[in-house]
């Protein structure tokens, strides 16, 4: 039986993924496909091979070790790495000097993160906890569950950081292991949602409905300008948000940014540049989002 969870990443003493310092654990694979995404590495469920040239020393060992040596060549002085058929094997990255050639998305078993996550828990100030992110962590709910379990029965914080496009009775079966959703709001009308994710939010409005309803939960929404912060959107989820149950206890308002700009050069994707709400524009929104019975904040 397969014990274990795909991640990109653990991340130790965060302060953004929840109260407290948390211990953020990043899964690989997403259904939803953000234009605006800063962890593009986290959508693929497969492994991806990261190249970052600029810390390519030359040295050839990549060439000399990947089965297929048409992989990586020299030319004018740049060392390409042709990603076309490539089966990531991952050799190159184990062999690689300066960690120029590294993966993304690696399988740890339920009682490795465990082990991790409780090492960290020890010097936890009086708040904090583990954070279990994405990509979509509800896609590995199985396993999630099982980890959670336990660091619940050690005692830690769980939250659960989730766009909710999963089916209801994979929510309800973490529930009793979860202390505190934190769940993004991507757009408001569906046609906006579909447009820049890929998806309809016809099922994670639903969602949202039934578990504002079941647990305590922190609404984030990443403001794209002139993508989901347009009167429409912002009337739209407002009408929604304040449809929703007593369980929402905070909205936290993300600024987009372009930090994960060069995640897309390294793992060969293209990237959607947007723009970000001004200061005077955020300004407008955070007091239209202050309409809301909920305690409103830009984080």
């Amino acid at each position: 039986m397969d014990n274990t969870i795909r991640l990109t990443n653990i991340q130790h003493f965060s302060v953004h993924d929840g109260p407290g310092v948390r211990t953020t654990v990043f899964t690989k694979g997403c259904n939803l496909k953000c234009q605006w995404c800063h962890n593009p590495e986290t959508i693929q469920k497969k492994p991806q091979i990261s190249y970052n040239e600029e810390l390519c020393i030359g040295c050839g060992m990549c060439v000399k070790i990947c089965p297929e040596h048409h992989r990586f060549d020299v030319q004018n002085g740049r060392h390409i790495y042709e990603r076309k058929d490539c089966k990531v094997c991952e050799k190159c990255a184990e062999q690689c000097p300066t960690n120029a050639l590294s993966v993304y998305g690696v399988s740890k078993t339920v009682e490795e993160i465990v082990e991790e996550a409780y090492r960290d828990s020890m010097v936890f100030p009086e708040f904090g906890g583990v954070t279990f992110s994405g990509g979509e962590c509800l896609l590995q709910a199985k396993n999630i569950k099982k980890t959670a379990e336990i660091l619940k029965q050690r005692g830690i914080h769980i939250c659960i950081d989730t766009a909710l496009n999963v089916a209801w009775d994979t929510i309800e079966g973490i529930l009793p292991y979860t202390d505190l959703f934190l769940v993004d709001i991507k757009a408001g009308t569906e046609e906006t949602h579909r447009k820049y994710t890929g998806v309809t939010n016809r099922m994670i409005k639903e969602n949202l409905k039934k578990l504002s309803q079941e647990a305590d939960i922190w609404i984030r929404i990443p403001m794209v300008h002139h993508v989901n912060d347009t009167e429409e959107e912002l009337n739209e989820m407002i009408e929604f948000i304040s449809s929703l149950g007593d369980g929402v206890k905070k909205i936290q308002l993300l600024k987009y940014h372009s930090l994960g700009k060069m995640k897309y050069q390294w793992i060969g994707k293209e990237c959607v540049e947007f723009e970000e709400p001004d200061e005077l524009y955020r300004e407008h929104i955070l007091s239209k989002m202050r309409e809301l019975p909920f305690y409103v904040e830009w984080n």
